[in-house]
Order: C-alpha cells, then structure tokens, then sequence
C-alpha cells in the first residue's frame, strides 16, 4: 500500500492527515506547542512534534510494510538562526514578531528597499524574515556573523530529516528576498539584510523529493498557498478565505501579478500558479484580547469562541453603530504598518459588553471585505469564497462573513485540514500520481454547505462598513 500524508507546521499546532492513493483519510492528528506562544515558539519542540506525529501514525498503519509519501506544509515568514549543527541559537521568530519595526526607517534611507517588492512580491514589513535579519544587522550584527545558517521551521525539520538545507519557491517566496522572476535569492535583499547567499538555504521546486528506505520526502509549500489546493480554491473567479489565529483572503492566478500599491501579496504556489491576496494580523487572537486582557479572563480559545457566539444573540446586526478598527496587533494588508492601533467608534452609553465582541468580530469581517474588493482588482470577480480554519467551524462566524462579504461561502465538511490536503496533492504530483491540479480536484470527494449572504442584515453591514472604512483613513 503506497499512504500519501500532509504535515502541516502552524503556529499553534503540527497536523498530519493521512490519505491512501484514493484520497481516504485513514488518520489525522495534531499536537499544540507548550512553549512560546504568538511573536516566538520553539523549534525543538516542534520539530518533536513532527516525529511525534508520525510514531503515533506508525503505530497504527505500520510504515515498514508500505510505502509512504509525507509533504511539507509550513507557515509563512518564521525566521531561526541555527549553527553548523543544526543547533538553534534564536527562538523560532514568527509572522506575529514585530521587534524589527526599527529597522523601516533604517531601510528607507536605501533607495533599493522601496523596489524589492516589485521583485519579491512581498510587502516591507517587521512580519518578514528580510526585516528580521536587517534589524539583527544593525542591532546584533555579531551574531548574524557567526550564524551557520538563517532558515525558517521547516528547513530546519526538511534537514534534520533529510541532511539538506533546502527551501521550496513558495516559502522562499514569502521571505521578502526571494526573485520571483529568476528563482534565486535578491543581491540587494541579501545586502541589506547583512546576510551572505550560503548562509541561506538552497531554493528547490516544491515537488523536490528525497527517498529514504520506503520514505517518500516531499518539501512541498506554504500554508497559505496550499489551502488553495486544499479547499479546492483553483479556478478563476474563486478565493479562499483563512482564519485563525491571524486570517488571510487570497485568490490563484495563472502568472505573477504584483500590486503596484503595494497592498497585496503574490506568492508562488508553483511554476505556473501564483497566489494573490492579503493577511491580516487580527483574528481569533483578537477575540483572545478582549477576553483575556479586557475581560480579564483565562479562558481557552474554545470558550472564548462560545462566549462570543452568545454575544451575537445579545447584540443586533451593526451593534447598534458601533463599529471596531480592529488593529489591536498592528495590522499587514492593505496599511503594512506593525503600529496601527485598534479604534471603538461610536460609543453610546446603553452599549453593553456583547455590542463590543460583536463589533469586534465585524470589525474582522470589514477587514476582509476591503482586502476583497482589492483583490477583485488583480483579477476578474469573485463569485464565491471557499472557507477553513477554525473559524469554519462555526457556523454562527461563517453566516456573519457571508453577509459582510456579500458573497457565498463554503465549508468542507469533511473537516480535513485544508493545507495538509493541499501537500497531499503536491506529494501525488511527485510521485506522478497525477499530471496537474485539475485532476485532484476531481478525486476528491467534497460536500459543500454553503452559506448565502442575507440580504437584510448585508444591508445594515453596508453603513457601518462605510463608517469603517473612514476609519481606516485616519
């Protein structure tokens, strides 16, 4: 028997979805991190988990007796320094650290910072691993010096497994350093971030794969671009919309496209796929916030996600005009700016706490109709939004983001992780399983329920998205 598997790296938890050639999920699971949380995590652990995942996954389906096809999935822009050993000599630095923020006026004194997007088709940003390594070349250059290798999470898994110190184009894409247009690392990125070419990884297709014994190793791609594979968000006039923790829209284009704002990311899934669209910093982290540091309560996030489902049945559609600019964190797409702040207006005395939670969750939503209505400027129009992520689960969030959105949403309900599944279907094509992504798409057995935006509250979400929208400006 020949298993294909998805090993998603997050930010809060490691994930392997197991599938035979079929596309059967025969076993899923996922281990949350102990140390570290949000800005920084640990990368031994995680790296545990990873091996973790898979005894467990051997002792049910008995590796040594069949063939088994594991492809990488991994979170965007998480930087770690690492000696000749392999040692970490940082934290695991993650897209949520923002400590390099300094170093934005430092680069734009350096005419060749304000053209790297162009070539990257990364925004400037303290999310970056450029950013991170520029500030550590001004703040520390002694130990960026002495550095065997600066790498992201899974380059430091793929080698400890593999002996090589590679990067795939999608994640290598998401660095800030990477040339889209020639596959190589950007002279000038490299020269701002103090950094030299082999102290880097070596960029590699995202279909490299490693055979050891009757272990197939795959390096795959990034999260993000993958959960288009994974929800099936391929074909034109579609988007996928994540969230999480954080939370990201994106939509898949046939060539590179890069923003002239600025605004939007384009990162590549493959040689002839590319992923557009932005993220935001704000989202189930921010439902955390309130209830953790406003509410002062130390709740789990499944217990916070419950309390403001109650508050919806509280608090009417638009909070009676209250409306949240929910940059509690700073804020990515479409500001870029590390150092927003969060704004509550239109504050009347009979507000209650459950017209803040709502107003926070269609403060999220807002935030994510603005990020739609630019990324229908790179493409054609988006006629419907395939949903994941922990949101997705509750099916109170996801009818709220169909009526802000004003476009249908659909939820898998088969509940696979939308990024592991995406691996697999890279891990398929390494193996020549299948010739292009059309083709897994029609293997795998999907049953949508579908959320349809309702017209009455959609049009109370329309003024306070103006008001939000005023907001943003200031």
């Amino acid at each position: 028997m020949h298993y294909f598997a998805g090993l998603d790296i997050g930010t809060t938890h490691t994930k392997l979805v197991i599938c035979t050639a079929s596309l059967e999920i025969i076993f899923q699971d996922k281990l949350g991190y102990t140390v570290g949380f949000g800005a920084t995590l640990d990368a031994d652990e995680i790296y545990r988990n990873t091996i973790n995942l898979l005894d467990q996954a051997n002792g049910q389906l008995d590796f040594t007796a069949n063939e088994l096809t594991i492809t990488f999935s991994s979170a965007m822009h998480s930087l770690l320094l690492v000696d000749a050993a392999a040692s970490p000599l940082t934290p695991l630095y993650t897209w949520a650290d923002t400590s390099s923020l300094p170093v934005l006026e430092i680069l734009a004194l350096d005419p060749a910072s304000g053209l790297l997007f162009f070539d990257t088709g990364t925004p400037l940003h303290p999310m970056s691993p450029f950013c991170k390594l520029a500030w550590m070349h001004h703040s520390t250059p002694e130990l960026l010096a002495t550095t065997y290798k600066c790498v992201g999470i899974k380059e430091l898994v793929w080698f400890r497994i593999t002996g090589q110190w590679e990067i795939d184009h999608s994640l290598a894409s998401a660095t800030g350093m990477f040339s889209q247009k020639d596959l190589c690392w950007n002279t000038d990125a490299l020269r701002l971030a103090g950094v030299k070419d082999a102290q880097l990884s070596l960029p590699v297709p995202v279909t490299r794969r490693i055979d050891i014994g009757n272990f197939h190793w795959v390096i795959g791609a990034s999260d993000g671009c993958l959960a288009q594979l994974g929800t099936g968000a391929m074909e034109k006039g579609t988007a996928a919309l994540t969230i999480g923790t954080s939370g990201a829209i994106r939509t898949t284009l046939a060539e590179q496209w890069i923003d002239e704002k600025k605004e939007l990311f384009t990162y590549i899934l493959d040689e002839a796929h590319f992923v557009c669209g932005g993220s935001t910093n704000n989202g189930g982290i921010a439902l955390q916030w309130w209830e953790q540091q406003v509410m002062e309560k130390e709740d789990d996030l499944g217990t916070i996600v419950q309390s403001f489902e109650a508050a919806l049945k509280k608090s009417l559609p638009g909070a009676d005009g209250l409306v949240c600019l929910p940059y509690f964190g700073g804020e990515r797409a479409p500001v870029w700016n590390a150092a927003a702040r969060g704004v509550f207006s239109g504050i009347h005395n009979r507000h209650q706490q459950a017209d803040f939670k709502r107003a926070i969750l269609e403060g999220i939503g807002f935030s994510f109709r603005r990020l739609l209505e630019k990324l229908e400027k790179a493409g054609s129009g988006i006629h419907k939004i395939y949903a994941s992520g922990g949101f997705s689960q509750n099916p109170w969030w996801v009818q709220l983001m169909a009526d802000i959105l004003r476009k249908p949403l659909l939820v898998d309900i088969a509940d696979a992780d939308a990024s592991a599944m995406g691996a697999i279907a890279i891990g398929l094509k390494a193996e020549g399983k299948i010739s292009d992504w059309p083709e897994f798409a029609r293997m795998v057995v999907r049953t949508y329920t579908t959320f349809n935006p309702e017209h009455q509250t959609t049009e109370i979400y329309n003024s306070n998205y103006q008001h939000y929208c005023r907001l943003c400006l200031y």
